[in-house]
């Protein structure tokens, strides 16, 4: 059976996920969650982090004024490299295009780093 993760794992989870969403809905147009389920990550999110204020929470500065407002990610300008990339690689595998990933990324106006450059 597996075991439930302690609170401070799932706000960290749905934080990153939370973003991830936010960033495939607001930025690029395309959702891989029905919008209840988006919901639910925010409320959660909100729940845990208004339970655990002071808790490390990775992008705490784009969150919380988001999760102030009216509960998404649609204020957020800028998202960390990370995050773009997760939600890409997840939009990827949700629609199995017959492109390769760049091509994927670049036809939506986004560039693949070469690891090389970093």
């Amino acid at each position: 059976m597996a075991r439930k993760p302690d609170e401070l794992t799932l706000l960290r989870q749905r934080a990153r996920q939370f973003l991830v969403h936010s960033f495939l809905y607001y930025r690029l147009n395309e959702s891989v969650v029905p919008d209840e389920d988006f919901d639910r990550i925010a409320a959660d999110l909100r729940r845990l982090r208004k339970s655990h204020p002071q808790a490390d929470m990775p992008h705490a500065a784009l969150i919380d004024p988001a999760l102030g407002a009216e509960g998404s990610g649609f204020q957020i300008r800028q998202y960390p490299p990370e995050i773009v990339s997760s939600a890409f690689k997840l939009l990827y595998a949700h629609q199995s295009p017959d492109e390769d990933f760049r091509e994927f990324v670049e036809r939506r106006g986004y560039r693949v780093q070469d690891p090389a450059e970093t």
